[in-house]
């Protein structure tokens, strides 16, 4: 389910590469609406998640862009049968091309406003939200793709799981499911 987490938040970066005034005209717009329902692990943990998500995204002609994203997976232990909402109502934007930092990285910029992340108790008390606005600076070896850092700026509103380097997320995950 972590996992689940990761490539929806790296499907909002990769869509979210424009910016959000919309004084540029769109040059592409898509939409997306789902359900999947998925056996794997999360944190360690074996069971189901069902994953319910509505993505909207556009591209502008000065190469920003803009996603809103809405998504909820409830993941359900097949050990004890409780159950963990993960919940993320957001709009990303930022330039949609990385920049070429000159020494073989490039750096993504993405500006997060909303909740990207609440994990609670299915029909029970919230463990942990992060809400509010951060712009996020990823930086990627160019040559591979592979994931050197992540730095933040700008952060308003409480970001606990941006905070422990996504730490928290199994740290609160895993006593609520066992």
């Amino acid at each position: 389910m972590h996992k689940l987490v990761i490539v929806l938040a790296a499907a909002a970066l990769m869509a979210l590469t424009a910016s959000g005034a919309g004084a540029a005209p769109i040059v592409e717009h898509g939409h997306s609406s789902g359900t999947d329902i998925s056996s794997a692990p999360l944190c360690g943990i074996e069971g189901t998640t069902v994953t319910r998500f509505v993505d909207d995204f556009q591209v502008f002609a000065d190469n920003t862009f803009k996603d809103e994203f809405r998504g909820k997976a409830v993941f359900t232990s097949a050990a004890t049968g409780k159950s963990v909402s993960i919940f993320a109502a957001q709009q990303a934007s930022g330039p949609n091309d990385p920049i070429d930092n000159g020494d073989g990285t490039i750096t993504f910029v993405t500006t997060f406003k909303g909740i990207p992340e609440q994990l609670k108790i299915a029909n029970g008390p919230v463990l942990t939200r992060d809400a509010g606005t951060v712009t996020l600076f990823q930086t990627f070896d160019a040559a591979t793709g592979d994931f050197i850092s992540t730095t933040a700026s700008g952060e308003k509103g409480p970001h606990p799981e941006l905070e422990s380097g996504f730490e928290l997320f199994c740290d609160v995950i895993v006593p609520a499911l066992t």
